[in-house]
């Protein structure tokens, strides 16, 4: 029993990895003002990280100036490693390789075919080019990024409503010799916008936060403590469909008015084209051109839409608690005229009265493929802790 209460939390060493992949090259004593805990521990955790070759330790900067030793900074180590993200969106699917410590290594897309099974078949292709365009690689794992609820022990989307594809084992349709984690988009996301805080808040940790990834659909992603939390069930996170207009607009999953039929970029495209301009192709980013051109009707659509954004993340802050929020994908792109009537709804609900709460605009396209990498490189971490466990 003893032994086991020596055991450093596996979170902890995560999180140091994640830190340092952050800052890199960080002092350990700047690791040890992030984790909030003793420099002496951290020196108990990275000692077998070091001696497995997973962390380095770089010599002083000569050309450093100060008053005396520079410190020496810790840095991860994967010379020999290739990690794939691939981002199957509806319409597009992005696929790219880098390595854990951030460097990009490749990146390519294509269309999204409209089955499940041709898609997995050209992801597989694309990555089996990938490899043997680098042979001094070796690929450890593959995260994927989907458009719905996934059981991410299994490997396997189970619905995404807006293609139609059900219960798609995707892990073992691609058939690889790695792990293949399946995640859900907005999670994905979450992920991504937990490691960019890392990066860039003062604090150089990701705190508490929801992030609401709207595009074609709307997808929920909540961290707490700078860890996702997933839950019981495979459907946490589902806001998108949550109704906030009884008996409105029927939506792919068989609801009548959810969330996302009023909010997302697909809805406000369908809002602008509305019956004059019914059959005329647009994309959400040409409403956006047209509001930023003085449109009315653009800027009225995006305001309009702004308005029910802001009362579906009141509804998210009321039922989580979690008062900060995120906005990433498509509709980041029309911010400016969604902000002021987004942020008018969330104030006049009661926990927007109650609580200080903020909604800012995330990144967009970066959050995509940047979030299905996050996923393969969170899975490497987890492995890497869990080959050098720590005693304290």
């Amino acid at each position: 029993m003893s032994r086991v209460s020596n055991i450093v939390p596996t979170e902890t060493t995560r999180e140091l990895l994640r830190i340092v992949r952050a800052a890199q090259p960080i002092p350990r004593i700047d690791v040890a003002r992030r984790l909030g805990v003793h420099r002496g521990k951290i020196t108990v955790l990275v000692r077998p990280l070091i001696d497995s070759g997973v962390l380095s330790e770089g010599s002083p900067d000569p050309s450093s100036h100060g008053v005396g030793r520079p410190p020496i900074g810790l840095s991860l180590r994967s010379e020999n490693h290739l990690l794939i993200g691939v981002n199957i969106g509806v319409n597009q699917t992005q696929l790219g390789g880098g390595t854990v410590d951030g460097k990009v290594l490749f990146e390519e897309n294509f269309e999204t075919p409209s089955d499940p099974e041709t898609t997995l078949t050209r992801i597989k292709s694309a990555i089996h080019r990938q490899q043997r365009q680098l042979p001094d690689r070796e690929l450890v794992v593959v995260g994927i990024s989907v458009s719905g609820p996934t059981d991410v022990a299994d490997g396997r989307l189970l619905y995404a409503p807006h293609q139609g594809w059900k219960n798609v084992p995707v892990a073992e349709m691609l058939g690889l010799q790695v792990p293949v984690v399946v995640e859900n988009n907005a999670t994905a996301a979450a992920i991504y916008e937990s490691q960019r805080r890392r990066r860039n808040t003062a604090t150089g940790t990701a705190g508490d936060f929801v992030l609401v990834r709207a595009g074609t659909g709307i997808g929920v992603g909540l961290v707490v403590g700078g860890e996702v939390f997933r839950g019981t069930t495979d459907i946490a996170g589902e806001f998108g469909h949550m109704t906030i207009v009884a008996g409105g607009k029927s939506c792919p999953c068989g609801n009548l008015g959810c969330w996302e039929r009023y909010a997302s970029a697909a809805s406000a495209v369908e809002l602008y084209k509305g019956d004059v301009h019914r059959n005329t192709h647009l994309r959400f980013t040409d409403v956006v051109t047209r509001a930023n051109a003085g449109e009315r009707r653009a800027q009225m659509t995006l305001d309009r839409v702004g308005t029910h954004l802001g009362i579906g993340v009141a509804n998210v802050i009321c039922g989580l608690g979690v008062p900060h929020v995120v906005l990433s994908g498509d509709l980041v792109h029309g911010w400016k005229f969604i902000e002021a009537s987004a942020h008018a709804a969330i104030a006049r609900s009661l926990c927007g009265r109650l609580s200080r709460w903020s909604f800012v605009a995330g990144e967009t396209q970066a959050s995509e493929l940047g979030g299905a990498l996050e996923v393969a490189i969170e899975h490497y971490l987890l492995g890497v802790v869990e080959s050098t466990k720590v005693a304290a």
